[in-house]
């Protein structure tokens, strides 16, 4: 599990981030038919949910946690192409701040984060 600190609102925040998941077991109870009635979740059901709900079910395989959309191959290269241009706001608020929770799964994300910093940081300097 990423290592967060409790007190931290950037943490809680980011940590909300949905993630997609594939359920690795079946759930009863969970799902809704539509008359109002609970029916049964069965495995390799799709869901996302949030990053700190995901992390931990991952931890117990009850789930299969699935790279972010904003950190799959296709974004990162967006981003490597023209790290300096793109609004990471507009993306996601808390984009540094949940990469680096990510970034404790998925190591690659980690080098992403930094050479965008890195290319941003520079045209600040300058």
């Amino acid at each position: 599990m990423a290592k967060r600190d409790y007190y931290d609102i950037d943490d809680i925040l980011a940590g909300q981030e949905r993630v997609p998941c594939v359920l690795q077991v079946d759930l009863d109870g969970l799902g809704s038919s539509g008359s109002g009635t609970a029916s049964k979740v069965h495995r390799n059901a799709r869901w996302a949910l949030p990053y700190w709900m995901a992390d931990r079910l991952d931890e117990e395989d009850y789930v299969n946690m699935e790279v972010s959309p904003l950190f799959a191959k296709r974004a990162t290269r967006m981003y490597a192409a023209s790290p300096e241009s793109i609004q990471l706001r507009a993306i996601c608020q808390y984009y540094y701040q949940f990469g680096m929770q990510l970034g404790n799964v998925v190591p690659e994300i980690s080098l992403v984060l930094r050479n965008m910093y890195m290319r941003r940081i520079q045209r600040v300097a300058h």
